[in-house]
């Protein structure tokens, strides 16, 4: 989904409403520009549900793939689950149950805006390996065990991301000359050029520190 709308862009750059002999394009360089900016920050925005299966760590903190965290709807162990693969896997009796088993974690906006799980009085618990000839177990193999089913995102986008990513469609649209995605071509030789990942890097350099607040750094 876009991160900001037609009348946002055109609002912001002064474009009365009633001119859209440039919509088109604008709408294009919104989808475009929505995700480039999302892949930026390795992270969705909108709010959206989810299914998503992880590997115990050994530790009783559970890293969410997305947040802010608005509700966890379901967290289910089952060593024996492999990603959602398994026949029967994940049988609702092996549900784990929120404020006895697990914890949404408060983070510096509130519960779930760091998007940790807290594991309560033990740890997420990932089968160790043993290996022919050595006596100890060994790190197991990611195995799938953990089913979290919540919602994360923001309901609505912070004005801050909106207004970033309404500045670089203006700024995409003013260089603009044949579309978005096109930044020159030539005729004689029939060569066009596209918007590449070091132009992406070039556009989001203005707008650097306005999104490095929230952007995503794996771990």
């Amino acid at each position: 989904m876009a991160l900001t709308t037609l009348t946002s862009v055109k609002t912001q750059g002064g474009i009365a409403a009633g001119d859209t002999s440039r919509d088109g394009q604008l709408r294009s360089l919104i989808d475009g520009v929505s995700s480039i900016v999302k892949q930026h920050l390795n992270r969705d925005l909108e709010s959206t549900n989810y299914i998503e299966y992880y590997s115990g760590n050994g530790t009783p903190l559970l890293l969410l793939n997305q947040y802010p965290v608005t509700a966890v709807s379901l967290v289910c162990v089952d060593d024996l689950g492999y990603f959602g693969a398994a026949p029967g896997g994940f049988a609702p009796s092996l549900n784990l149950v929120e404020g006895i088993d697990f914890a949404l974690m408060s983070g510096a906006n509130g519960q779930g805006s760091s998007g940790f799980l807290r594991r309560i009085g033990t740890t997420w618990h990932r089968p160790p390996a043993r290996a022919f000839g050595v006596l100890s177990n060994l790190p197991g193999i990611p195995n799938g065990n953990i089913q979290v089913q919540y919602t994360a995102g923001f309901p609505v986008i912070p004005p801050a991301i909106t207004m970033a990513v309404n500045a670089l469609v203006l700024k995409q649209a003013s260089q603009a000359s044949l579309g978005g995605a096109a930044s020159q071509m030539g005729y004689e030789d029939a060569h066009i050029s596209f918007f590449s990942p070091a132009d992406a890097a070039t556009l989001l350099g203005s707008i650097e520190s306005t999104l490095a607040h929230f952007r995503s750094i794996p771990i």
